[in-house]
């Protein structure tokens, strides 16, 4: 009697777990169409009787902890089970998700020793095609007002690794403005400069743990930092919003000097704007045109 598919994979656990090694760092996220090319061209499968499916081995590689399998949600009415080699990175293995992806957010924050916190989930992000410049954009007060009376809009892209979830963020093209490496476990990771980390939870602050946590970053961002190349990323990054009055505002209640301070001043101010969405009955400051909450 000729052996099953699963009674032959067993036989060869050991060479199969070779293969895959060879092939495959810790971490690494490992699609299907890698092991179907595994299973056509690898001598080591052709022993494997013709029924065997790419569902087979990924179920019998998942069974014996070579596969971690888990949850990538694309949209709220999209999602896929994909698979981890060998072990799960709260930071390495998000970014092998997407091509050219970096970490961003409350993640640098944190290795950049930004906050205090421990972030229980992580954040990634990737650059979007090219778009027109908004120079010519006619901004509004009552369009500002409108935007920021509603909450943040949160990204729906989420990969599920158990004990953490990746956020998932599209942000502007920059052509990787501000982008560096450092090492993390071992492994050198693309993430954002303390500026552009500074100036990416100041335009977004749901991802950067909220107003109270931001401020404390400027705070100890103190004598790290260049208000220069915090304002060189602004203006090339192109906002329709005017983020200067956000980050002044930033800077002066963290103590800055006031000599930095001016290079911001110096911007035009000619909107309201808000330093969070959604507020509830905020405070104001004449300097900046900001609304911002009472408690700061």
């Amino acid at each position: 009697m000729s052996r099953s598919r699963f009674e032959t994979m067993k036989i060869i656990k050991k060479e199969i777990i070779n293969e895959f090694d060879e092939k495959f760092n810790r971490g690494d996220i490992v699609l299907f169409k890698d092991i179907n090319d595994m299973l056509k061209y690898n001598k080591i499968f052709s022993i494997l009787p013709k029924a065997t499916r790419v569902k087979d081995l990924i179920n019998f590689l998942a069974e014996n902890n070579i596969l971690i399998p888990f949850k990538h949600q694309i949209s709220k009415n999209q999602s896929t089970t994909k698979y981890a080699f060998r072990e799960i990175y709260k930071y390495k293995t998000p970014l092998n998700l997407r091509k050219n992806s970096f970490l961003s957010h409350y993640t640098t924050m944190y290795l950049h020793n930004l906050t205090e916190n421990i972030p229980k989930n992580s954040y990634t992000n990737q650059e979007q095609s090219k778009k027109p410049s908004n120079k010519n954009y006619d901004l509004q007060q009552k369009n500002i007002d409108k935007a920021f009376s509603k909450p943040m809009r949160k990204t729906n892209h989420i990969a599920f690794f158990g004990d953490f979830k990746a956020y998932m963020l599209n942000g502007k093209n920059t052509e990787r403005l501000g982008i560096t490496e450092i090492e993390v476990d071992g492994d050198n990771l693309a993430i954002t400069d303390i500026e552009r980390t500074l100036l990416d939870i100041s335009i977004r602050p749901g991802y950067g743990g909220g107003v109270e946590e931001i401020l404390k970053a400027y705070i100890n961002a103190k004598g790290q930092i260049s208000i220069n190349r915090l304002l060189a990323y602004l203006r090339k990054m192109d906002y329709i919003y005017p983020y200067h009055q956000v980050l002044g505002f930033y800077l002066e209640r963290a103590g800055y000097k006031e000599s930095q301070l001016k290079l911001l001043e110096s911007m035009d101010i000619e909107y309201d704007f808000y330093l969070n969405y959604n507020m509830k009955n905020p405070s104001f400051s004449e300097r900046w045109k900001l609304y911002y909450p009472q408690h700061l």
